[in-house]
């Protein structure tokens, strides 16, 4: 008999429903629990945790092992994307943008 598995902990509800997304489109049905307890966020209560989650089934196929690898990268990749480098800044109106993106938000300049 097949039960639920955690294989990911979001920062938050669209963290999660983003990752549940990528898992579907790779055939692997997932779940998504505790994006109705956001507000609670940050604080201690009970020990508990409050952060969204991602669940999907535990079996005999090789669907739990995919689900793995793919939560794996995802967070791996998340995690280099939004680590690396140094914020730039547009050399048409001067605004300071995030190192992830590749064209500024003020006025729409693709980074040189």
């Amino acid at each position: 008999m097949a039960g639920l598995c955690k294989v990911y902990v979001a920062d938050g509800p669209g963290d999660a429903h983003f990752l549940r997304g990528l898992l579907e489109v790779e055939g692997i049905p997932a779940v998504v629990r505790g994006d109705d307890m956001v507000p609670l966020q940050g604080g201690s209560l009970f020990k508990i945790e409050t952060r969204p989650s991602v669940w999907v089934l535990s079996d005999e196929s090789d669907q739990y092992a995919r689900a793995v690898a793919i939560v794996e990268e995802y967070a791996e990749k998340k995690r280099t994307d939004t680590t690396a480098g140094d914020p730039w800044r547009c050399r048409l109106c001067g605004e300071t943008v995030e190192a992830q993106f590749t064209d500024c938000w003020n006025c729409g300049v693709a980074r040189e």
